[in-house]
């Protein structure tokens, strides 16, 4: 059993579909059917203790909350302009409402599991841990070869920086995501998962320290300074007291790569802006509170950015959509015509504004909880 949680929670980390026909089914979908096979191995293994099952207090409060959460984000689901999309999630993000279900059993069973099988946090931290190594090598090629995606289609391009899995050449290093940021922030909870299992004595120092010798480096050639500041803010309350000392090599490091990572990107500096530093999202800020405006209390579903995106794009228009693709969506133009537009991202990137956007301020206040 300790082995097949390894296997399991490896996958969880680096699972993809070689042949998938769109971002969702190469690198999404298989690493959310191994986290469905982890609450089913859980959900075997409580069974089999129902009889001297006991939920703690602890346990009960979570149930309540992710109870709560959910059900706000099911009336945000059968309220919005999309249902289907807010209840499956778009494609390459994958995080509707059954994800987030998904999400909630795998927490509450797991929890659970370890209170009657607390031995298998090791194997569980262990797979973990080996998912952030094979993920870290999985990156180091593409700094060499954007081409490299590890897909079927692998070395074709369709355009001069586009490969035929989809991915741009500025888009790399994805690893083994559908994108870099995705990887960046795995990699960043797999250096934070090494340090608590290695304070909490459940992995080994020599698992630990390959671990960090190989995500810490891959996680840099990210250039993702979100998920380096999520880092930061993680070892600074990891760290505290007395490995306190830790934190005068981690912390400076971080900020001279975020530095780094800002200045070295194409900026005008003969006319600085917040959006040009902020990666251009300060537009996308914008059109979110737009959007929290007109649906403040439950949102627009989950993946709210993308379906309130042909809502909230003109202020003086409310378009009618009669369909919300991928990255399209089409309208009935003034002329009574269907016409198509380009959806440019279905995230704010923020996750404040991005979960107010989704399941409202409501929803917000649920998640914090």
């Amino acid at each position: 059993m300790k082995t097949l949680y390894t296997i399991l929670f490896t996958l969880s980390i680096i699972l993809i579909n070689p042949t998938g026909s769109s971002r969702g089914l190469i690198w999404t979908s298989p690493k959310v059917l191994i986290i469905w096979l982890i609450v089913g191995v859980n959900l075997a293994l409580l069974w089999e203790q129902k009889k001297a099952l006991t939920i703690p207090r602890q346990g009960k409060i979570t149930l309540i909350l992710w109870t709560i959460f959910l059900s706000i984000g099911a009336i945000s689901t059968l309220q919005s302009p999309f249902p289907l999309t807010s209840f499956l999630g778009q494609d390459q993000m994958g995080d509707g409402w059954l994800y987030w279900l998904l999400i909630a059993a795998f927490t509450l069973s797991n929890s659970l599991l370890l209170t009657i099988h607390p031995q298998l946090i090791n194997s569980q931290l262990k797979g973990l841990l080996i998912g952030g190594i094979i993920l870290s090598l999985s990156i180091f090629p593409q700094i060499i070869d954007w081409r490299i995606d590890y897909t079927a289609t692998m070395g074709q391009i369709i355009r001069a920086d586009v490969n035929a899995s989809s991915i741009f050449q500025g888009q790399q290093p994805i690893g083994l995501y559908s994108h870099r940021g995705h990887a960046a922030i795995v990699l960043a909870l797999i250096i934070i998962t090494a340090l608590v299992g290695w304070f909490g004595r459940f992995t080994t120092t020599k698992l630990t320290a390959i671990t960090l010798a190989l995500t810490v480096p891959a996680l840099l050639l990210t250039s993702t300074r979100s998920a380096i500041l999520a880092l930061i803010v993680a070892s600074v309350y990891l760290l505290r007291g007395k490995y306190y000392k830790i934190l005068v090599g981690i912390v400076p490091i971080a900020i001279i790569a975020i530095g780094i990572m800002t200045v070295n990107r194409p900026l005008d500096w003969s006319k600085p802006s917040i959006a040009q530093i902020m990666s251009s999202r300060s537009p996308m800020w914008t059109l979110s509170a737009r959007g929290i405006k007109k649906r403040p209390l439950f949102g627009w579903g989950f993946d709210g950015f993308g379906i309130a995106y042909p809502y909230i794009r003109n202020p003086q228009v409310t378009p009618i959509v009669v369909n919300l693709d991928e990255f399209t969506y089409d309208y009935i133009n003034i002329k009574g015509e269907i016409s198509t537009r380009e959806i440019p991202t279905y995230k704010a990137h923020n996750w404040i504004l991005d979960t107010t956007l989704s399941v409202g301020i409501l929803g917000l206040l649920a998640s914090i909880a």
